[in-house]
C-alpha cells in the first residue's frame, strides 16, 4: 500500500506554510500531487520519490505473487 502524504506533512517537508507556495515546489521538483476534499493538496511518497529516480517494489500483502518456473 502507497503511503499518502498530507498537506500538513507537506508544509514540514517544503518549509512553506502557504498551499499555493508547496504547489509551485511540487511542480518545480515535478512531484505529482492530488487535490482532496475541501482542495487540499496531498501526494504519496511514491510521486515524490519518483523524481530522485528512486522505486521501491514492496508487495502488498493483498497482491498476488506469481512465480514462474522454466
Amino acid at each position: 500500500m502507497t503511503a499518502f502524504v498530507s498537506i500538513e506533512r507537506l508544509k514540514i517537508a517544503t518549509g512553506y506554510d502557504r498551499p499555493g507556495d508547496i504547489e509551485r515546489c511540487l511542480r518545480k521538483s515535478s512531484v505529482r500531487y492530488l487535490y482532496g476534499q475541501g482542495g487540499k493538496i496531498f501526494t504519496t511518497i511514491d510521486a515524490i520519490n519518483a523524481p530522485m529516480g528512486l522505486k521501491f517494489d514492496i508487495p502488498d500483502a493483498n497482491q498476488e505473487v506469481i512465480d514462474f518456473i522454466d
